[in-house]
């Protein structure tokens, strides 16, 4: 399995042992049967009572929210409220179709939900309160660089996943399974995260300039599930760096220092001529001794895994000196 469609599983059933603390996933990926296959393997790890509730793009706020039941209401003769799509998932997951053009209002009420685990606010007269503790697939279809979901949804997000070289087939034989991640979801309140994590985690974010506070929080959390789906009680240096990976270096606007300073004493120092000599290898279990991750400090750890995880296309955008385009500015509705 490739190490993309590897990551798409890996970020599903991390999704599923725990959708609320992770927000959910930017899945970028065309209809097709890949999609749907990435798809139907998240359904089978959820909860078999975990709703799942597609979002339209055209959604109204009543639909999407809830409001005014006007059957019920001219029935009973007085206001009666009716859950929307939301509230509905409690518990579950929401796709939104076409998330690329989803509009700066719906994200920023999707948004204050997700913050708030419920639906909160006054419609057609009616106090409306219902939990709705999710987590979101937002489904881009887009095909340019510039089209992505609002910024502030996406901020929210715990992974941002790209299926465009991945085949259907990836998803057949991998993963956990929905055993393991139901034993996962009961350890995962138990799982401690210890103040080295932590800090390295955010150490790690600086370094990559992400400049939202919510990441080095997702990416902890992230670090708590892989835990969990280990059947560990304690995270170890490997989740960090697998939560590194997964949450930190699609979000990377910066190289880190050590890579910038390496590229430009590289451009200063002549090449090599080709009559030198080339020097001595080095002795096996010296090398491995000094690359050891065992040795290296955790900051240098998660660090590193993050930096060498940094998509492509971002990539050679950073090192070019473009800035990064996560997602569209929402203005004021969106901001969080």
């Amino acid at each position: 399995m490739s190490g993309a469609a590897e990551d798409a599983t890996l970020a599903a059933a991390i999704l599923a042992v725990d959708p609320v603390g992770m927000g959910g996933i930017h899945l970028k990926a065309r209809p097709g049967p890949t999609r749907d296959g990435w798809l139907t393997g998240l359904r089978a790890l959820l909860p078999s009572d975990a709703p799942v509730r597609r979002v339209p793009l055209h959604v109204t706020d009543d639909r999407l929210l809830g409001g005014l039941d006007l059957a019920a209401t001219l029935q009973a003769g007085r206001p009666v409220a009716q859950r929307g799509l939301l509230a509905e998932a409690d518990g579950g997951v929401v796709l939104l179709a076409m998330a690329e053009r989803l509009t700066s209002a719906t994200a920023g009420r999707l948004a204050a939900v997700l913050d708030a685990g419920a639906v909160v606010g006054e419609r057609d007269g009616l106090a409306l309160r219902a939990p709705a503790r999710l987590g979101v697939v937002a489904l881009d279809e887009g095909i340019e660089d510039d089209e992505a979901p609002p910024a502030a949804l996406l901020d929210r997000l715990a992974f941002r996943v790209a299926l465009d070289e991945v085949r259907a087939a990836a998803f057949d034989a991998a993963g956990a399974t929905v055993c393991e991640v139901a034993a996962a979801r009961a350890r995962l309140p138990g799982v401690r995260v210890g103040d080295d994590v932590i800090e390295a985690l955010c150490a790690a974010a600086m370094a990559l300039g992400v400049g939202s506070l919510r990441a080095p929080v997702l990416a902890v959390r992230t670090a708590r599930a892989l835990a969990a789906l280990a059947g560990r009680r304690t995270v170890s240096a490997e989740d960090a760096a697998v939560a590194a990976r997964l949450v930190l270096a699609p979000r990377a606007t910066i190289l880190p220092v050590q890579e910038n300073a390496e590229e430009e004493a590289s451009e200063r120092e002549p090449a090599p001529s080709q009559d030198a000599a080339a020097p001595a290898p080095s002795d096996p279990g010296e090398r491995g001794d000094s690359e050891s991750s065992v040795d290296r400090p955790l900051d240098d750890v998660v660090l590193a895994a993050a930096q060498a995880a940094i998509p492509a296309g971002l990539l050679a955008q950073l090192r070019s000196g473009q800035p990064p385009k996560p997602g569209r500015s929402t203005g004021r509705s969106g901001a969080g």
